[in-house]
């Protein structure tokens, strides 16, 4: 059961997956390898190089824009989460749309 008592410390929590700087590293990585084939994608000669280079780099770029998506959502979230937290122990009541008897 979790108190609702300010004076009761909170345990201790795992890191949020925003603070962790693997997801923005990989975004980068999928960022400079989609730049570096598309950079191929232009200096290739051959029809099938410049299909097969076009395919890599909008996959690269996919990938980029996708962990950028979550990333950013994550952030939102946490953002949200704090928020509803403080405005939670700023009223010392239940949290917003439930009954004291919940």
């Amino acid at each position: 059961m979790i108190s609702s008592d300010p004076r009761v410390p909170w345990p201790p929590r795992g890191s949020h997956p925003t603070d962790s700087s693997t997801l923005p590293l990989y975004m980068v990585l999928f960022f400079v390898l989609g730049v570096f084939s598309f950079a191929t994608y232009g200096l290739s000669d051959g029809e099938g190089a410049l299909i097969l280079a076009s395919i890599i780099s909008g996959v690269f770029f996919a990938c980029f824009l996708i962990l950028f998506a979550i990333y950013w959502v994550g952030y939102l979230l946490k953002g949200h989460a704090i928020w509803q937290a403080e405005r939670q122990a700023a009223s010392d009541g239940p949290p917003v749309g439930q009954q004291p008897g919940d």
